[in-house]
């Protein structure tokens, strides 16, 4: 077994929203998580199906691994930095952060497993 890893840094989307998503896929194939990915009605889908075919497209290309055989193993939202201050024009008093709005990044990380084509292929034979 093989192990294809990867990321996206730094994606603009709140992580909760991108967790939404991912539940909904975790653990489904990679094919078949990115068909499902198609057909859902979320913005927060774009980036998660870009992290999805860059990791079948170096399991195939990169270590010649048989797309039928790929497993996800693990697919993790983690929080990113807050940054872009932007001042809220309403009072909030002290609470709050003092109604300063902070823009959410996130960090995507997939790892897929899968067999060589010629381990995939000399199990059926024989």
């Amino acid at each position: 077994m093989k192990i294809v890893k990867a990321s996206a840094s730094y994606v603009g989307y709140s992580p909760r929203k991108l967790r939404l998503v991912a539940d909904a896929i975790n653990k489904l194939p990679p094919i078949k998580a990115i068909d499902i990915l198609g057909t859902i009605n979320k913005r927060a889908v774009r980036p998660i199906l870009l992290v999805y075919k860059q990791a079948v497209g170096n399991a195939k290309n990169n270590l010649k691994l048989s797309l039928e055989s790929l497993k996800t193993k693990s697919l993790i939202i983690e929080e990113g930095p807050k940054g872009g201050k932007k001042a809220d024009v309403h009072s909030h008093g002290a609470r709050f952060d003092r109604g300063v709005r902070r823009k959410k990044f996130a960090h995507i990380k997939l790892e897929l497993e899968g067999e060589d084509e010629k381990e995939a292929n000399y199990g059926t034979q024989g």
